[in-house]
């Protein structure tokens, strides 16, 4: 019998052990492979690389891959945990720790080629079902199915270099002692989790810190810049391990205390959690982590898509906003707002307002009379006394300097009040000073002539917009154009495909996280079936044991979601000043769902759970 036989042969008998790591390996492949088939399809070209866009789309795959490499590493470790006795009883033939590393190297890579070649067929089977979710999301026409060569040809290299490089340095934690103590002992005990109180208040100590130096915006840590965020993440991951440990062993000893303890199955229940504490504690720390990663992907990229076409209006307040600079012929712009109002025309109803301001192009400020202020359509018309000046937004999101305008050699004026909403494209000025038109007349600066036009149902306009651009474009030295039509339909395209990400990485982590559920419980499966077998001669009814396992998933499956929505509401409590209602609508629209499918979940682990344990 060759030594390939054996490993052969050592797979096939052995199956269930490794099923859960074949299938672990499969989904972090097969999740890769349809991101890629996605950011290499052919349309994706059309994205710049050095884009907003393009850098996310470049991250998210580094993300993805990275993600792939640490789930198949804790796969592995799971996966050699229960192979140790295995492994023992190849030792006590004779074979060598050098032998028994390279047997499972290459177990591993048998496994690892064939869920390399699974998840690709599957990839490609699923690929057409899935591109067609992404033409739908991303509102592309030409998103059909291509043969994605790339994607295959970089999903092999990436993930055989991976499990090569994974499993060469996991062999090297296979110890001939601990595999010798692990086979003499018929039971092996977990340790216990320590009590590290002062671990906790450092490690908060440290987040508070942090936090406050980022918010405060200190000079620290400005001088170090993104390593500052790097280190506060590290920080905050921290501080939810030791609180998890640490309030995992609390909740164990209140429970110990409780006169209910001696009650029916609370004392073997709670017994069972105080024995398997430290890998329970790990494994609601795993799923907590990810579920955090499925909000913040549900709640931030879910709800940016709902919020282009309030964000578009802040930026541009008009469907069509032309400007007629000093330069520009009276005859051609006559042409251009006569091309623009006949297009406008031919496709429903629009109003048009007709201003002016003048420029001071050096400082970016207009200044504008409070007749051709009210002109604007878009806003409350405001009263302004002979001495009085009103200032309006330039920028979006900035609050413009009130008092610049005392620089300038006018009468003296008092301040009025502040428009903050952008009564003109963003970024067209600074800032706009309203004065009275008598003052406003002595004014010696450039005027410029303001035509917008606001179109009903502007969200269904695209070519009409299209059709505008494509002749009455921006001329510096002529002519400024800006649409928020056009404006709307790039930025829903980009947050299109910021929703697609986000998508994608909640299927990740969700999936991940009852995955590593699967794993876990695979993994203890059969210490849980001798020990439920040996309870259960000595009484304990189906019915008992029933009780028992439902109590100890539903606190693996339900504890990190818990903390997880709590860690979420809190952190939107805290930021509520910044967050509008759709943020709020979409995450509880978010944890509702993701609820759900929990408690689905939850059914359905605890039914197949209980089958195994009974069989």
């Amino acid at each position: 019998m060759s030594f390939n036989h054996i490993v052969f042969q050592n797979i096939l008998r052995d199956k269930s052990t490794y099923i859960s790591y074949f299938l672990s390996s499969v989904f972090s492949i097969l999740i890769f492979f349809l991101f890629s088939t996605t950011a290499f399809h052919p349309m994706m070209a059309e994205v710049d690389t050095t884009s907003t866009l393009g850098i996310t789309m470049m991250l998210a795959s580094f993300f993805i891959y990275i993600f792939s490499f640490v789930f198949i590493i804790y796969s592995l470790f799971a996966f050699l945990k229960k192979k140790t006795k295995t492994l023992g009883v190849f030792m006590m033939t004779g074979a060598s720790m050098k032998q028994i590393r390279k047997m499972v190297f290459r177990e591993n890579m048998l496994v690892a080629g064939a869920a390399i070649i699974t998840a690709i067929a599957l990839g490609l089977i699923i690929a057409p079902l899935f591109l067609m979710v992404a033409k739908r999301i991303l509102r592309a026409d030409s998103f059909g199915m291509y043969v994605p060569l790339q994607s295959i040809m970089l999903t092999i290299v990436l993930f055989a270099i991976l499990f090569i490089a994974v499993s060469k340095w996991m062999t090297r934690f296979i110890k001939k002692e601990e595999i010798v103590q692990l086979l003499k002992a018929d039971v092996t005990q977990e340790k216990l989790i320590a009590s590290a109180p002062l671990k906790l208040v450092l490690s908060v100590i440290v987040s508070a810190f942090l936090l406050v130096s980022i918010i405060k915006e200190m000079s620290w840590i400005k001088s170090f810049e993104s390593l500052g965020y790097i280190a506060l993440i590290a920080s905050l991951l921290l501080t939810l391990y030791f609180i998890i440990t640490q309030g995992a062993l609390l909740a164990i000893r209140l429970l110990q205390r409780k006169p209910s303890y001696f009650r029916k199955t609370n004392m073997l229940f709670v017994s069972n959690l105080k024995a398997k504490g430290r890998s329970h504690a790990h494994i609601i720390y795993l799923l907590t982590v990810l579920l955090l990663g499925v909000f913040v992907c549900t709640s931030v990229l879910y709800s940016s898509y709902y919020n282009v076409k309030e964000n578009t209006e802040a930026l541009y307040p008009y469907s069509f906003q032309y400007i007629s600079l000093p330069s520009n012929t009276s005859e051609a712009e006559k042409e251009d707002i006569t091309f623009i109002e006949e297009t406008l025309g031919k496709e429903g109803k629009y109003t048009s307002d007709y201003s002016a301001f003048k420029a001071d192009d050096e400082h970016r400020i207009g200044f504008m009379s409070v007749s051709n202020y009210n002109a604007l359509g878009l806003h409350k018309p405001i009263k302004l006394g002979d001495n009085e000046y009103y200032v309006a937004a330039g920028n979006e999101g900035v609050r413009p300097n009130t008092e610049i305008i005392h620089d300038y050699p006018y009468r003296e004026l008092h301040y009025a009040g502040l428009e903050e909403k952008n009564i003109l494209s963003t970024g067209l000025r600074n800032a706009y000073f309203i004065v009275p038109d008598d003052v406003y007349e002595t004014i010696d600066y450039p005027v410029y002539k303001v035509f917008a036009y606001e179109a009903d149902h502007w969200t269904d306009k695209v070519e009409v917009a299209e059709t505008i651009l494509s002749r009455v474009h921006t001329e510096s030295d002529i002519r400024l154009t800006a649409s928020k039509i056009d404006l709307y339909d790039a930025e829903k395209f980009v947050k299109s495909i910021m929703f697609f990400i986000g998508f994608m990485l909640s299927l990740i982590f969700l999936s991940a996280a009852m995955s590593i559920i699967y794993f876990y419980l695979q993994t203890s499966l059969a210490e849980e079936k001798e020990k439920y077998a040996g309870i259960r001669k000595i009484g304990l009814s189906v019915k008992e044991l029933s009780s028992v396992v439902t109590r100890e998933l539903a606190t693996l499956i339900f504890t990190p979601f818990t903390i997880a929505a709590i860690v979420l509401f809190v952190a939107m409590f805290s930021m509520r000043h910044y967050i509008s209602s759709t943020f709020y609508q979409m995450t509880a629209l978010g944890v509702g769902i993701f609820l759900l499918l929990f408690v689905i979940s939850f059914f359905i682990v605890r039914r197949s759970y209980l089958n195994k344990l009974a069989n």
